[in-house]
Protein backbone atom coordinates (compact mmCIF):
# COMPACT_ATOMS: atom_id res chain seq x y z
CA UNK A 1 0.00 0.00 0.00
CA UNK A 2 1.48 3.35 -1.06
CA UNK A 3 -0.35 6.54 -0.41
CA UNK A 4 -0.70 7.31 -3.99
CA UNK A 5 -3.25 4.56 -3.79
CA UNK A 6 -4.51 5.95 -0.84
CA UNK A 7 -5.16 9.43 -3.14
CA UNK A 8 -6.83 7.00 -5.96
CA UNK A 9 -9.09 5.34 -3.57
CA UNK A 10 -10.19 8.99 -1.97
CA UNK A 11 -10.72 10.64 -5.63
CA UNK A 12 -13.26 7.42 -6.88
CA UNK A 13 -15.09 7.49 -3.50
CA UNK A 14 -15.80 11.37 -4.26
CA UNK A 15 -17.09 11.23 -7.71
CA UNK A 16 -18.13 7.67 -7.40
CA UNK A 17 -17.14 7.41 -11.33
CA UNK A 18 -13.85 6.04 -12.63
CA UNK A 19 -13.91 8.30 -15.60
CA UNK A 20 -14.55 11.36 -13.60
CA UNK A 21 -12.21 10.42 -11.13
CA UNK A 22 -9.35 9.84 -13.89
CA UNK A 23 -9.57 13.30 -15.37
CA UNK A 24 -9.07 14.50 -11.49
CA UNK A 25 -6.09 12.85 -11.05
CA UNK A 26 -4.68 13.15 -15.09
CA UNK A 27 -4.41 9.42 -15.42
CA UNK A 28 -6.26 7.10 -17.71
CA UNK A 29 -9.42 4.88 -16.58
CA UNK A 30 -6.60 1.76 -16.73
CA UNK A 31 -3.70 2.38 -14.46
CA UNK A 32 -6.32 4.09 -12.27
CA UNK A 33 -8.53 0.93 -12.14
CA UNK A 34 -5.60 -1.42 -11.61
CA UNK A 35 -4.21 0.60 -8.76
CA UNK A 36 -7.38 -0.06 -6.83
CA UNK A 37 -7.60 -3.68 -7.92
CA UNK A 38 -4.37 -3.98 -5.94
CA UNK A 39 -5.15 -2.08 -3.38
CA UNK A 40 -8.54 -4.12 -2.89
CA UNK A 41 -5.92 -7.42 -3.20
CA UNK A 42 -3.65 -6.20 -0.58
CA UNK A 43 -6.32 -5.34 1.88
CA UNK A 44 -8.25 -9.03 0.99
CA UNK A 45 -11.39 -6.73 0.38
CA UNK A 46 -13.54 -5.10 -2.22
CA UNK A 47 -13.76 -1.19 -1.82
CA UNK A 48 -16.26 -0.69 -4.55
CA UNK A 49 -19.01 -1.97 -5.99
CA UNK A 50 -18.71 -1.22 -9.79
CA UNK A 51 -21.92 -1.35 -11.75
CA UNK A 52 -22.21 -1.01 -15.37
CA UNK A 53 -23.07 2.62 -14.59
CA UNK A 54 -22.49 3.56 -11.17
CA UNK A 55 -19.80 2.71 -8.31
CA UNK A 56 -20.30 2.45 -4.75
CA UNK A 57 -18.61 1.84 -2.04
CA UNK A 58 -18.62 -1.29 -0.43
CA UNK A 59 -19.47 -1.64 3.58
CA UNK A 60 -16.01 -2.10 4.09
CA UNK A 61 -15.22 0.57 1.63
CA UNK A 62 -17.17 2.83 3.68
CA UNK A 63 -15.18 1.41 7.07
CA UNK A 64 -11.45 2.22 5.10
CA UNK A 65 -12.95 5.68 3.95
CA UNK A 66 -12.41 7.84 7.12
CA UNK A 67 -9.46 6.27 8.16
CA UNK A 68 -7.58 6.39 4.92
CA UNK A 69 -9.11 10.35 4.92
CA UNK A 70 -6.98 10.93 8.15
CA UNK A 71 -3.81 9.34 6.84
CA UNK A 72 -4.02 12.03 3.23
CA UNK A 73 -4.65 13.92 5.70
CA UNK A 74 -1.22 14.03 8.09
CA UNK A 75 1.22 13.47 4.72
CA UNK A 76 -0.24 16.01 3.08
CA UNK A 77 0.18 18.52 6.61
CA UNK A 78 3.89 16.69 6.28
CA UNK A 79 4.38 19.38 3.78
CA UNK A 80 3.16 22.64 5.41
CA UNK A 81 4.89 21.77 8.15
CA UNK A 82 8.06 22.06 6.01
CA UNK A 83 7.06 25.31 4.07
CA UNK A 84 5.77 27.05 7.45
CA UNK A 85 9.04 25.91 10.01
CA UNK A 86 11.50 29.03 10.32
CA UNK A 87 14.85 28.16 8.20
CA UNK A 88 17.62 26.39 10.41
CA UNK A 89 20.47 29.30 11.75
CA UNK A 90 23.45 30.02 9.73
CA UNK A 91 26.28 29.15 10.67
CA UNK A 92 29.41 30.72 10.21
CA UNK A 93 32.75 28.56 11.68
CA UNK A 94 35.13 31.16 13.40
CA UNK A 95 38.68 30.31 14.47
CA UNK A 96 40.84 32.69 16.58
CA UNK A 97 44.72 32.15 17.71
CA UNK A 98 44.63 31.80 22.16
CA UNK A 99 48.10 33.73 21.82
CA UNK A 100 46.44 36.58 20.96
CA UNK A 101 45.02 39.59 22.77
CA UNK A 102 40.68 38.82 23.05
CA UNK A 103 39.88 42.53 21.74
CA UNK A 104 39.92 41.33 18.33
CA UNK A 105 38.14 38.16 18.85
CA UNK A 106 35.70 40.02 20.71
CA UNK A 107 34.91 42.48 18.16
CA UNK A 108 34.23 40.14 15.82
CA UNK A 109 31.72 38.41 17.90
CA UNK A 110 29.95 41.22 19.21
CA UNK A 111 30.35 42.15 15.22
CA UNK A 112 27.80 39.70 14.17
CA UNK A 113 25.84 39.64 17.39
CA UNK A 114 24.90 43.42 16.02
CA UNK A 115 24.33 42.71 12.12
CA UNK A 116 23.25 38.70 12.12
CA UNK A 117 21.58 38.06 15.04
CA UNK A 118 21.18 34.63 16.05
CA UNK A 119 24.02 33.38 13.75
CA UNK A 120 25.54 30.16 14.77
CA UNK A 121 28.94 30.93 16.16
CA UNK A 122 31.58 27.59 16.28
CA UNK A 123 34.76 28.43 18.07
CA UNK A 124 37.95 26.93 17.52
CA UNK A 125 41.03 27.96 18.74
CA UNK A 126 44.71 27.31 17.64
CA UNK A 127 47.75 28.69 16.86
CA UNK A 128 47.60 30.95 13.21
CA UNK A 129 49.67 28.08 11.37
CA UNK A 130 47.19 25.83 11.84
CA UNK A 131 43.90 28.17 11.09
CA UNK A 132 45.45 29.09 8.33
CA UNK A 133 45.25 25.48 7.36
CA UNK A 134 41.91 24.99 8.25
CA UNK A 135 40.47 27.74 6.10
CA UNK A 136 42.57 26.27 2.94
CA UNK A 137 40.53 23.19 3.55
CA UNK A 138 37.14 24.84 3.89
CA UNK A 139 36.94 23.45 7.75
CA UNK A 140 36.73 27.04 8.84
CA UNK A 141 34.85 30.21 7.64
CA UNK A 142 36.73 33.35 8.93
CA UNK A 143 39.86 33.12 11.73
CA UNK A 144 41.09 35.65 13.83
CA UNK A 145 45.06 35.34 13.26
CA UNK A 146 48.55 37.45 13.06
CA UNK A 147 49.11 39.21 9.43
CA UNK A 148 50.12 38.97 6.97
CA UNK A 149 49.17 35.89 5.28
CA UNK A 150 50.51 34.83 2.17
CA UNK A 151 48.09 31.08 1.85
CA UNK A 152 46.29 31.55 -2.10
CA UNK A 153 42.84 31.99 -1.86
CA UNK A 154 42.84 33.54 1.02
CA UNK A 155 41.82 37.45 2.32
CA UNK A 156 42.37 39.44 5.06
CA UNK A 157 41.45 42.79 7.03
CA UNK A 158 43.79 44.18 9.94
CA UNK A 159 42.04 45.22 12.42
CA UNK A 160 44.40 45.96 15.24
CA UNK A 161 48.19 46.49 15.84
CA UNK A 162 50.31 45.85 17.91
CA UNK A 163 52.62 48.43 20.10
CA UNK A 164 55.86 46.64 21.71
CA UNK A 165 58.05 46.37 24.37
CA UNK A 166 61.46 45.40 25.51
CA UNK A 167 61.41 43.00 28.62
CA UNK A 168 63.93 42.44 30.88
CA UNK A 169 65.33 42.30 34.54
CA UNK A 170 64.98 45.43 36.97
CA UNK A 171 68.41 46.07 37.05
CA UNK A 172 69.56 45.66 33.64
CA UNK A 173 71.01 48.92 32.24
CA UNK A 174 68.22 49.97 30.23
CA UNK A 175 65.45 49.15 32.30
CA UNK A 176 65.41 53.26 33.93
CA UNK A 177 64.94 54.43 29.79
CA UNK A 178 61.08 56.14 28.88
CA UNK A 179 62.04 53.75 25.65
CA UNK A 180 64.30 52.45 23.54
CA UNK A 181 65.41 51.84 20.05
CA UNK A 182 66.54 49.09 17.68
CA UNK A 183 70.11 50.68 18.03
CA UNK A 184 69.98 50.52 21.87
CA UNK A 185 69.44 46.95 21.83
CA UNK A 186 72.40 46.22 19.15
CA UNK A 187 74.83 44.50 21.35
CA UNK A 188 72.33 42.42 23.37
CA UNK A 189 71.15 39.29 22.94
CA UNK A 190 67.30 38.98 22.15
CA UNK A 191 64.94 35.94 22.68
CA UNK A 192 62.08 35.80 20.50
CA UNK A 193 59.38 32.71 20.54
CA UNK A 194 59.08 29.54 18.20
CA UNK A 195 58.40 30.75 14.58
CA UNK A 196 56.42 27.74 13.83
CA UNK A 197 53.13 29.15 14.98
CA UNK A 198 53.31 31.47 12.10
CA UNK A 199 56.32 31.42 9.84
CA UNK A 200 55.77 34.03 7.84
CA UNK A 201 54.73 36.68 10.74
CA UNK A 202 57.82 35.65 12.99
CA UNK A 203 60.23 35.53 10.44
CA UNK A 204 59.80 39.05 8.56
CA UNK A 205 59.80 40.20 12.51
CA UNK A 206 63.29 38.35 12.78
CA UNK A 207 64.52 39.73 9.36
CA UNK A 208 63.38 43.31 10.81
CA UNK A 209 65.31 43.09 14.21
CA UNK A 210 68.08 42.16 12.37
CA UNK A 211 68.10 45.27 9.74
CA UNK A 212 67.75 47.17 12.40
CA UNK A 213 71.07 46.08 13.79
CA UNK A 214 69.83 43.70 16.53
CA UNK A 215 71.54 40.04 14.94
CA UNK A 216 72.35 38.04 18.56
CA UNK A 217 69.08 36.51 17.85
CA UNK A 218 67.88 33.04 19.57
CA UNK A 219 64.92 31.53 19.06
CA UNK A 220 63.03 29.52 21.86
CA UNK A 221 61.09 25.92 20.59
CA UNK A 222 58.17 27.86 21.87
CA UNK A 223 55.52 29.98 22.66
CA UNK A 224 55.17 30.13 26.37
CA UNK A 225 55.84 33.38 27.80
CA UNK A 226 55.97 31.76 31.67
CA UNK A 227 59.03 30.19 30.44
CA UNK A 228 60.37 33.49 28.60
CA UNK A 229 60.07 35.20 31.41
CA UNK A 230 62.04 32.94 33.15
CA UNK A 231 64.88 32.80 30.74
CA UNK A 232 65.32 36.38 30.85
CA UNK A 233 65.03 36.36 34.45
CA UNK A 234 67.98 33.35 34.46
CA UNK A 235 70.18 34.46 31.11
CA UNK A 236 69.44 38.60 31.70
CA UNK A 237 68.99 38.21 27.53
CA UNK A 238 66.17 40.68 26.55
CA UNK A 239 62.65 39.59 25.13
CA UNK A 240 60.90 41.45 22.50
CA UNK A 241 57.17 41.31 23.74
CA UNK A 242 53.86 43.52 23.03
CA UNK A 243 52.81 45.54 25.68
CA UNK A 244 49.29 44.18 25.67
CA UNK A 245 47.44 43.18 29.53
CA UNK A 246 48.38 39.70 29.46
CA UNK A 247 52.07 40.20 28.69
CA UNK A 248 52.93 43.16 31.26
CA UNK A 249 50.79 40.87 33.76
CA UNK A 250 53.53 37.43 33.38
CA UNK A 251 56.55 39.49 32.86
CA UNK A 252 55.63 41.84 36.02
CA UNK A 253 54.52 38.73 38.27
CA UNK A 254 57.85 37.18 37.41
CA UNK A 255 59.72 41.07 38.50
CA UNK A 256 60.69 42.07 35.11
CA UNK A 257 60.33 45.60 33.79
CA UNK A 258 58.89 46.68 30.40
CA UNK A 259 60.51 49.25 28.28
CA UNK A 260 58.58 50.85 25.24
CA UNK A 261 60.35 50.39 22.17
CA UNK A 262 59.82 53.27 19.39
CA UNK A 263 60.11 51.60 15.52
CA UNK A 264 57.59 53.70 13.42
CA UNK A 265 58.67 51.08 11.10
CA UNK A 266 57.80 47.97 12.79
CA UNK A 267 54.15 46.56 12.15
CA UNK A 268 52.80 43.40 13.77
CA UNK A 269 49.69 43.50 13.52
CA UNK A 270 46.34 40.85 14.13
CA UNK A 271 43.05 40.72 11.79
CA UNK A 272 40.46 38.32 10.15
CA UNK A 273 41.25 36.08 7.55
CA UNK A 274 38.62 34.35 5.51
CA UNK A 275 38.52 32.28 1.67
CA UNK A 276 38.92 35.18 -0.92
CA UNK A 277 35.10 33.81 -2.80
CA UNK A 278 33.23 34.15 0.39
CA UNK A 279 31.80 36.89 0.45
CA UNK A 280 30.54 36.47 -2.88
CA UNK A 281 27.91 34.34 -1.66
CA UNK A 282 26.51 37.29 0.59
CA UNK A 283 25.18 36.02 3.69
CA UNK A 284 26.05 36.66 7.63
CA UNK A 285 30.06 36.29 6.71
CA UNK A 286 29.43 39.26 4.10
CA UNK A 287 27.76 41.59 6.02
CA UNK A 288 30.12 41.25 9.20
CA UNK A 289 32.95 42.02 6.72
CA UNK A 290 31.12 44.79 5.16
CA UNK A 291 30.51 46.31 8.99
CA UNK A 292 34.35 45.76 9.92
CA UNK A 293 35.93 47.28 6.82
CA UNK A 294 33.38 50.55 6.86
CA UNK A 295 34.23 51.10 10.67
CA UNK A 296 37.82 49.60 11.78
CA UNK A 297 39.15 49.81 8.65
CA UNK A 298 41.30 52.93 8.72
CA UNK A 299 40.81 53.20 12.42
CA UNK A 300 43.44 49.98 13.42
CA UNK A 301 42.74 49.20 17.49
CA UNK A 302 46.16 49.43 19.36
CA UNK A 303 46.83 46.39 21.20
Amino acid sequence: MDIQQLRYFMVVAEELHFGRAAERLHVTSSPLSRRIRELEKELGHDLFDRGYHQVELTPFGRTFLDPARDVLARFDALSELAAGAAPPPAVVRVGATPLAPTQVLDLVLETFAEVSPGTGLPLTLEPSAGLLGLLAARKLDLAVVHLPVDAGGLASLALAEYRFAVAMRADDPLAGRPRLTLADLADRQMLLTSPKVHPLVMNGLRDHLRAGGVTRIRELPHNDAVQVAAHVTHSRALSLTTLSTISGRIFGEAGLVLVPLHDPDLHFRLGVVWPANAEARGGPLAKVLDALRTRHGDHLVIL
